[in-house]
């Protein structure tokens, strides 16, 4: 492991960690960071791509390495290894601002990872990094309405599968969603002891809060650029949610004992499919506006603390209107339909994948046959080298 000279440094430095939450467009803002890193380099600004990789983790997501957890061949925490990797990446950070005053890192499992899976001193371990090499932290959080958080994060778990709660109906979720840290005003003042209130960037996830309403904008706001029409924007990955009857029909499949990683992934293109193609669902959630209200109040209080302390009103956090609430109900006739289309698009795909390997097959068949062709020239030759000779000679004359 390559060894970064402990120093500090003269001209005050900024790490920028941002660290979600879940389901707040981390995965956009991380394609945005990566096709702009040239335009950021021009204006002072590093978006790293660390030297480590982590198995089925995107390079993309720059600050893993701060809230991974390494395991053993017995499934015991590995804490050596995720000792290497910590100080693998923060002299990574340290060599970098060599070359800049200011370096982003995004992962948004930091936000969890220190409140629900077993990282918590890790804010102090950052603020005794900065302090002992001269650079300061800001954080970066964006924090979704909690209704709307629990409704995608539960459809996101369902539409992966051979996740947690992968299985679980709604009902069961939402009566105790505790792989989700939804109390946020406590989780800030834990970052905000080790990094300081002024360093707290706190913003709200929605097009009605976002500057001009651009998550894209409001990101390069955050973290002190100026936006201009230089930057790149590409559509990157959809991140398709499931609607109508996709999600529940996903649920049961998630069921099925033994489920392999591949057919597991043949139902998730079958349900994302049906999905994208029910566009008059997409305003259809889990939440009665009755439902969303009372759910909600568990943490109004806290909600409206963040928004005296960090925004400096007396007033909600977020839109607490539900009436424009539309719940999912099941309906068994249309589910009856869904299920038929379920099964007409996996038809559909697997005679597609069919024809592929047909036409796959009779081209492994022709080169094949080329090759046999070629084998059996080669073995004449070798049989009869003096007429070979002969014929080889005959032909330069």
């Amino acid at each position: 492991m390559a060894v970064v000279k402990r120093e500090r440094f003269e001209i005050m430095k900024t790490l920028y960690i941002h660290i979600g939450t879940p389901k707040t467009g981390t995965t956009s803002l991380q394609h945005f960071c990566t096709e702009n890193a040239q335009l950021f380099e021009e204006k002072g600004y590093s978006y790293p791509i660390f030297p480590h990789k982590f198995k089925y983790i995107n390079i993309m997501r720059n600050g893993y390495f701060l809230s991974y957890k390494g395991y053993d061949e017995n499934r015991n925490r590995d804490l050596m290894d995720e000792e290497k990797f910590f100080r693998q990446g923060m002299d990574f950070v340290l060599d970098n601002f060599k070359k800049t005053d200011n370096i982003i890192l995004s992962d948004e499992s930091i936000w969890n990872v220190v409140f629900k899976r077993g990282k918590p001193d890790l804010w102090e371990r950052l603020r005794k990094e900065a302090d002992a090499h001269g650079y300061v932290i800001k954080v970066i959080v964006y924090l979704r309405r909690q209704d709307s958080l629990a409704t995608s994060w539960w459809n996101q778990k369902i539409k992966i599968g051979k996740r947690v709660y992968s299985k679980a109906s709604w009902e069961k979720f939402v009566s105790d969603p505790t792989r989700l840290e939804l109390n946020y005003y406590e989780p800030l003042k834990i970052i905000e002891k080790s990094v300081g209130k002024e360093n707290m960037i706190i913003r709200r996830f929605g097009k009605q809060y976002f500057k001009n309403g651009s998550i894209f904008e409001d990101f390069i706001d955050a973290v002190g650029m100026k936006y201009s029409s230089r930057f790149v924007i590409s559509e990157g990955q959809r991140n398709v949610s499931l609607v109508g009857n996709a999600h529940e029909i996903k649920r049961i499949l998630n069921a099925i004992p033994d489920l392999s990683d591949q057919n597991n992934t043949f139902f998730r293109r079958i349900v994302i499919a049906m999905s994208e193609q029910r566009a008059d669902l997409k305003s259809e959630t889990m939440f009665s506006a009755e439902e969303a209200l009372e759910f909600m109040e568990q943490y109004r209080e806290g909600n409206r603390k963040i928004m005296q302390e960090y925004f400096g009103k007396d007033e909600d956090l977020f839109d607490m209107d539900f009436s424009k609430n539309k719940k999912w109900v099941l309906d068994h006739k249309e589910m009856e339909k869904d299920i038929i289309r379920f099964m007409g698009r996996a038809i559909i795909e697997l005679r597609r994948e069919n024809k592929e390997l047909k036409k796959r097959v009779k081209a492994t068949e022709i080169e094949l046959s080329e090759q046999r062709e070629m084998i059996r020239d080669i073995q004449a030759k070798l049989d009869n080298p003096v007429k070979t000779m002969l014929f080889s000679i005959k032909k330069k004359r």
